[in-house]
């Protein structure tokens, strides 16, 4: 068995985040892996962490380049007191811890994209998803808190056709970074931020959201089931909406693909 260079950030502490950490050196999907975890029976906070994915996947069912030895990929088992509409929230309070913790080693230069990217000076350095589990009876079962983040990626492991849009710490920095350090502070935050709603509901973490956030102000296309709004990002409501001001008034957009006009045009 590969050794786990996580181990030593593993605090035993049962519900909390990063209480086991299972690490792998590959898999098709960390996604998977803590799907089969949870199904055992894996305590709340069970992390799952790979060296590499050979089928990787983002919101969608995208794909996600997963190349070796330079990335965190991983998936945290949460089993939250919540009901399947609000799920999707989750994936907003990951993007406030992880913002959290990359600002330790890239200040200033972090935003996030509603609903689930991580940027680094205007490109994408991370995703998050947060898929529902269901049982036998549809209810929830668990949430598998899928993140992906771009640390120590050179310009030269990313495919050409993604050099313009993505990043890494490394990049963005210049300066390489500590991973099983990077994973500890994103552990803490996220503990304590998921811990944060639990008690006190998605608005705990809204504002925060929103000091985060790269698109309020600023004009943007967004394509819901099908249907196509421009218009100026007004910021997220109570629930975790896009609240978007177009031409016949404010929209409020719950999922979709959103484009910032302008936002890859530099160099």
């Amino acid at each position: 068995m590969a050794r786990n260079p996580y181990a030593e950030i593993e605090n035993g502490q049962p519900g909390r985040i990063g209480c086991l950490i299972h690490y792998v050196e590959e898999t098709s999907s960390t996604q998977e892996l803590a799907r089969s975890l949870a199904a055992q029976g894996a305590p709340q906070g069970t992390v799952v962490i790979a060296e590499r994915q050979s089928a990787g996947r983002g919101r969608m069912g995208r794909g996600w380049h997963s190349p070796p030895g330079v990335n965190l990929y991983m998936t945290v088992i949460l089993r939250p007191r919540i009901s399947l509409a609000e799920v999707a929230r989750l994936s907003l309070v990951a993007g406030v811890a992880v913002a959290e913790a990359m600002e330790t080693v890239a200040p200033g230069i972090v935003s996030l994209k509603w609903p689930n990217d991580v940027w680094l000076n205007g490109r994408k350095a991370g995703g998050i998803i947060a898929e529902a589990v269901t049982d036998a009876k549809s209810g929830l079962s668990c949430v598998l808190l899928g993140i992906g983040l771009n640390v120590n990626l050179s310009a030269e492991q990313i495919p050409p056709e993604l050099r313009s849009r993505a990043t890494s710490v490394l990049i963005a920095t210049g300066r390489p970074c500590e991973r099983v350090a990077l994973a500890n502070s994103l552990f803490l935050r996220l503990d304590s931020r998921y811990m944060e709603t639990e008690t006190r509901g998605f608005a705990a973490v809204r504002e925060a959201w929103e000091r985060y956030s790269a698109l309020t102000g600023k004009r943007v296309t967004v394509v819901e089931a099908g249907t196509r709004h421009s218009g100026v990002v007004a910021g997220i409501d109570p629930d975790g909406a896009l609240l978007l001001d177009c031409e016949a008034g404010r929209q409020r957009i719950v999922a979709g693909d959103v484009t910032l006009e302008g936002a890859y045009d530099r160099d």
